[in-house]
């Protein structure tokens, strides 16, 4: 069950900056009457660290919501088409994303991100670091992924090509997983993908 969310007002609970290219948002887990982030549409890219759990879950309209026992709060923040989510409460933040068609998926710290159903897109990229963990069902062309440091990956469903880049000591899970062309590259690639990550986000 999905607990359905209402906008808060009050400016001591939740700042909002609007502009035509960004929008800022702090959301408040802990009331009584949960809250609902109308304002993020239209993002191809989710971008979590912190102490956060998210179930991606695949519709035509996004949008964000707590799940009903969430007890953390969370920031949120999109830009263009990056939708950035980050907590640094001690509790875990659950919440529902639902997208539409996803691009990027960003996860560092202790990021939690699983899929409710399989998620079906042209093309994915997946970036892991720090203590992330990764359950992923997916349907796709051409699946991208990097794993750094201690994160997780579990991947099911299928693909036409998988370009993998990891370092030793992440661990990948493949289960009823199937790809027709599979590239597995070193750890000096990461660095590589990672510098060029750096330069665009600048």
């Amino acid at each position: 069950m999905k607990t359905s969310i209402k906008t808060l007002i009050a400016s001591s609970l939740t700042a909002v900056v609007l502009s035509s290219a960004l929008f800022i948002t702090n959301v408040y887990a802990t009331e009584k009457s949960p809250v609902k982030i109308s304002t993020a549409s239209g993002f191809k890219r989710v971008s979590v660290k912190g102490n956060v759990e998210i179930l991606l879950i695949q519709r035509k309209t996004e949008g964000i919501t707590y799940s009903d026992d969430n007890t953390g709060t969370a920031k949120i923040t999109q830009q263009g088409n990056i939708l950035r989510i980050s907590s640094v409460d001690k509790n875990v933040t659950k919440l529902i994303v639902y997208v539409n068609d996803l691009f990027r998926i960003e996860a560092s710290e202790n990021t939690v991100i699983k899929t409710e159903d399989k998620l079906v897109t042209k093309y994915l990229q997946v970036f892991l670091k720090g203590n992330a963990r990764v359950e992923l069902n997916t349907r796709t062309e051409g699946l991208y992924t990097v794993l750094k440091d201690n994160s997780e990956l579990k991947l099911s469903g299928s693909t036409d090509n998988h370009n993998l880049v990891m370092e030793k000591t992440p661990k990948l899970t493949i289960d009823r997983f199937a790809a027709l062309k599979t590239n597995i590259s070193s750890e000096e690639s990461y660095y590589a993908v990672e510098k060029e990550m750096a330069s665009i986000n600048k």
